[in-house]
Order: C-alpha cells, then structure tokens, then sequence
C-alpha cells in the first residue's frame, strides 16, 4: 500500500455511515498509529476491506511502541488482538496464535491497567485459538495455571479468573456439560465487577438448568455487562 491508497481508504472510512474522524489518520501514512486505526475502520461489514485491513495490520507487528506510554503499548496490543481474530475467522490458526501470542507479551511487559484491554481477554483469546486448534486440553491446563497463580489473591475482581472460568464453563457447554457449565459461570462472575442490578438479572439463568446450555450461555453472555466497561484489579 501507498500514501495515495492510504489517502484514498481514509476517505472511505471518513464517509458515511462510518463518519470515522479524520483527526485519527490526521499524520498520515507514515504513522503507525494511523495505519492501525484505519485497519480497524476497514475490517466494518459496511466496508469489507478485509484484505487491506490485514496489509496494514501487518505493517505495525514490528513496530516499537512507547513502552512509556500506557496508549501507546495499549494501541499496538488491540492491532495485534485485532489480526488475530481475523486470522481466526480465516481459520490460519497458527498466525492467530503467534499473534494473539505476541500481544500478549507485549501487554505483560508493563504493569499499566489499560483502559480497554483486559490480560484475562487476551489469554481468552488464545484458548479460543487452541480449541479451534483441537488443542482444548491444553488451555485448561493453563486456565489451570491461572487459577493456581491468582486464586488465592487478596483480590477480588480478576480479568485471568473470570475469563478462565468462562472458558472452562464454555468447554463443559459444548458437550452438554449443563451443571458444571453454570458452576463454572457462576465463579467466574465471583471475579467479575458486578453491580447488583446485574447480579440479579443473571440469577435466575445461573441457578436453573435450561434444556438448551449453549442458548443459556449464550443469554447469559447477552446479559453480561461489556467487560472494558468495568473496573478490574488486574
């Protein structure tokens, strides 16, 4: 891609009924951060640029954040995260998981608590890879591993443990698993930051088994507050 393709898909991204604002690509082509961000705007199903999305993906995965600046490391985590789902929704799961292997690294070399990106999310997002993988009982070991490191913390809202627990509730599901399913669910939300109007709206599909447990997951999922939203300890 050049600086004219890059101009031309800025413009793109900045009509409507993206309305993108142009101060986001404003230092151009050369700025990684703006190549990032378009990349974004052109994964949108109202613009399907998929292909130059993953172009401009891969052009930031070498680039040195300011390891100073939690934005900056936090920019080039959601690139990487980004790529790898597409990856993954291209069924390449060996570069969705040195990608999502790559933003993860790179996440935990700093203690910063982001202001979008959860570590727990991450690690979710590759055992997710590994299961599409037929490699399950490999991210239960390490969910495993995460419990055993920060379980017995002095701490009461965990991104690792709630996004751990929700993978293992969402193993048990997919063979039809229904009480463990939800008693996994059950602490994973123990992690979770709920206030009690959510608590009590999930209650009732936490506590009775339903015919269907990948649709209760799934209700439970859409009843779930967006978990970036929320104010973790770690």
């Amino acid at each position: 891609m050049n600086t004219q393709q890059f101009h031309e898909l800025t413009h793109l991204a900045m009509e409507k009924p993206i309305n993108a604002p142009a101060m986001l690509f404003a230092k151009g082509f050369d700025d990684w951060h703006a190549r990032a961000r378009l990349a974004h705007f052109l994964l949108l199903p109202q613009l399907g640029k998929k292909d130059e999305a993953i172009e401009l993906f891969r052009s930031v995965v070498e680039i040195e954040p300011d390891m100073d600046k939690s934005e900056d490391v936090e920019e080039k985590v959601y690139a990487l995260q980004h790529l790898s789902a597409v990856m993954r929704d291209d069924k390449d799961y060996k570069n969705a998981l040195d990608y999502i292997n790559l933003a993860i690294k790179l996440a935990e070399e700093t203690d910063y608590l982001y202001k979008y990106i959860l570590r727990g999310e991450l690690w979710a997002d590759r055992w997710n890879v590994l299961a599409h993988s037929y490699r399950t009982d490999l991210a239960a070991d390490e969910v495993q591993m995460k419990i055993d490191a920060y379980g017995n913390l002095p701490l009461k809202h965990i991104s690792y443990l709630y996004y751990g627990y929700r993978f293992l509730a969402q193993r048990e599901g997919a063979t039809f698993h229904s009480v463990p399913a939800l008693s996994y669910m059950k602490k994973a939300f123990s992690y979770m930051p709920l206030k009690n109007e959510d608590k009590e709206r999930l209650l009732p599909l936490l506590d009775e088994v339903q015919e269907d447990i990948a649709k209760q997951l799934w209700q439970i999922d859409s009843l779930t507050p967006l978990p970036s939203s929320l104010q973790w300890d770690i």
